[in-house]
């Protein structure tokens, strides 16, 4: 060990002020300071390793002579930089860092002391090839490290860094040396603090019985944190108290900034209060071992859950405000994306925020990483119909073969669109049901939007008595299709009125038109404006609409005309003879001789040339 006398002067009082004011106020002079911070810790061998350890100890006794105590705060904080921290939780490597600098002092006062000779310098480090060194063939190692930042220097273990509290159990019944340069219980005088909240001579005024350990921490610490977490608790009440009664996702209506403090106030005062939590449990209480490891990760979490929830309230906030600017219908497909974007983006930066403080208290992001992997596959899995639906509404969105109000039929349901949600359609029914239509369906099945048309068909057949005279047919025609053409609500261009065939108890007139309309209540009006009307016309022809009915007729039996049937089969008889009987089909010659002579239009049609002449 390196032969270094402390300071004659060095009295405990003034090593407890030491321990205890790290957080004080006191301020350091600015060439001291800066001298400290670009003097590093020589790493380059265990020798050079063990004397900047040592010399730091020195330093720290002169700087509590000069009762410099920001100074002292930072070497003691330079002096914590000879552990290799690797595998230590980034949270909990201050005070950790300094609790194992007292343990580690405490436990090396307590060895032999070692020569300095002993102790691979950097040129038999480099001759032999050393990369680990043990005190005095302890489990007390220094070694190389091997990859990361500080790759290349010699540090403490990890290994020893760890166990330091199971090796100061192992020598704590034992004197100290009396060439220590820390001849005092450091570590004690440590974890019996109370920082600058309170001196620590109270302390040591306490009953023995709330001095002694209890579950690894002392006993008066207990009454202290109990008192600590129950005043943070109950504070919280008036802040609950103000949350609104409505806890649901806020929409467009609560855009008020009145509401949004009120949503606010709780998780605010558990972020801030956590803070305070922290820096009285931990810096100031001094938590050590598995107490501090414990309070720090639930107060990471407490932060964090805090955290997301405002984030996720001022994100929802954001989202409704977007989509009051774009105008966009509250339950349109539209704003749910707007807040599909919103929440994924709340995701992104939650998930970037855990990744973030599970690193900080030691949880291996890519073993949490791979796990979430798993667990995602089965939970895809699991949810493919969702899935499903959400790709489908997706696709929806992309098409916009529907919006929020059109009327439309999806497979055999019909009605007006509430919403389209990421999942889901609903639609209000004629019988003023509601149908919610998962979004796969809805892209499987043939949909029928009839916000979209631009007019609306009216086809219907018009049957007429057997006894309607072919004049009587003739005028409804002419009359039915000048009617069409002079109202205004009917598309001249595609209307249609025909004499279509003969049914079974009436003669067919088929009526296909397009009403200029795309409201269906103004397109009944039209449709009962247009049937009254046709009635007039049938009534004005003196015909009548035929009924499903029979006619029996009661006459005598009158024989076939003798004459008639002699020439029908004389004429039938010169066909044969001169080879022309139009069986299967006319002889050519016929058909050209015959061909296109009949009048169409019929004569006296406005088409017809004769017509034109006369």
């Amino acid at each position: 060990m390196i032969p270094m006398q402390p300071p004659k002067h060095a009295l405990l009082p003034i090593l407890i002020f030491l321990l205890a004011a790290f957080f004080s106020n006191v301020s350091a002079d600015s060439t001291t300071e800066a001298v400290d911070r670009l003097r590093p810790i020589d790493t380059a061998s265990p020798r050079a390793l063990v004397e900047s350890y040592h010399r730091g100890l020195v330093r720290v006794m002169e700087l509590l002579q000069q009762k410099d105590v920001h100074a002292l705060r930072r070497q003691v904080q330079q002096i914590t930089m000879v552990f290799d921290f690797s595998e230590t939780p980034p949270a909990l490597v201050d005070q950790q860092g300094r609790e194992h600098l007292w343990l580690l002092t405490d436990v090396i006062g307590r060895l032999p002391k070692l020569d300095l000779n002993e102790i691979p310098d950097a040129e038999k480090v480099s001759a032999k090839g050393i990369t680990s060194w043990s005190y005095l063939n302890t489990e007390l190692t220094i070694h190389r490290v091997a990859k990361g930042p500080r790759a290349g220097e010699f540090l403490i273990s990890p290994e020893t860094f760890r166990r330091l509290p199971d090796f100061y159990a192992k020598v704590a019944d034992l004197p100290k040396r009396s060439d220590a340069i820390v001849p005092v219980e450091a570590y004690q005088l440590y974890r019996n603090g109370l920082g600058t909240v309170f001196p620590a001579a109270t302390i040591s005024k306490l009953p023995k019985l709330l001095q002694r350990d209890w579950l690894g921490q002392p006993g008066w610490k207990w009454p202290v944190l109990l008192t600590v977490a129950g005043l943070v608790v109950l504070l919280a009440w008036p802040f609950y108290r103000l949350r609104p009664k409505n806890v649901e996702q806020p929409r467009d209506d609560s855009l008020d900034l009145a509401v949004t403090l009120r949503r606010l106030a709780l998780p605010a005062y558990v972020l801030i209060s956590m803070q305070l939590l922290e820096y009285i449990l931990i810096r100031q209480l001094r938590l050590t071992g598995m107490g501090l490891i414990v309070s720090e990760v639930a107060v990471q979490l407490i932060s964090l859950f805090a955290l997301a929830y405002i984030l996720n309230l001022l994100i929802s906030l954001l989202a409704e405000a977007v989509i009051k600017v774009l105008h966009a219908r509250r339950a349109s497909l539209d704003s749910q994306l707007i807040r599909l974007a919103f929440r994924i983006l709340f995701w992104i930066i939650t998930l970037m925020a855990i990744a973030i403080i599970s690193e900080d208290i030691g949880v291996p992001v890519a073993a949490l990483a791979a796990g979430l992997g798993v667990g995602g596959l089965a939970f895809a899995l699991a949810s493919q119909s969702t899935l499903e639906n959400l790709v489908a509404g997706l696709t929806i969105h992309g098409d916009h073969p529907i919006r929020v109000g059109d009327f439309c039929m999806i497979g055999n349901v019909s009605g007006t669109v509430e919403s389209i949600g990421l999942r889901s359609t609903r639609l209000r029914t004629l019988e003023r049901t509601q149908v919610t239509i998962p979004n796969a369906e809805v892209a499987k099945h043939t949909l029928e939007n009839f916000a979209f048309r631009d007019s609306i068909l009216l086809q219907t057949t018009l049957g007429l008595r057997y006894e309607t005279t072919p004049d009587q047919l003739r005028y409804v025609l002419g009359q039915l299709r000048e009617f069409f053409y002079a109202h205004p609500k009917v598309i001249n261009e595609e209307m249609r009125v025909r004499f279509i065939g003969f049914g079974a108890h009436s003669l067919d007139i088929e009526i296909y038109v397009y009403v200029r309309t795309t409201a269906k209540p103004e397109f009944l009006e039209i449709c009962e404006d247009l049937n009254l009307r046709i009635m007039d016309i049938i009534d004005q022809a003196g015909a009548g609409f035929a009924l499903p009915s029979q006619t029996t007729y009661l006459a005598r039996d009158t024989a076939p005309d003798p004459e008639r049937i002699h020439a029908a089969e004389a004429r039938v008889e010169t066909w044969r003879e001169a080879g022309k009987l139009p069986f299967p089909d006319l002889p050519d010659e016929v058909r050209e001789a015959i061909g296109d002579k009949l009048d169409y239009p019929p004569l006296g049609s406005p088409g017809n040339k004769r017509s034109d002449v006369l």
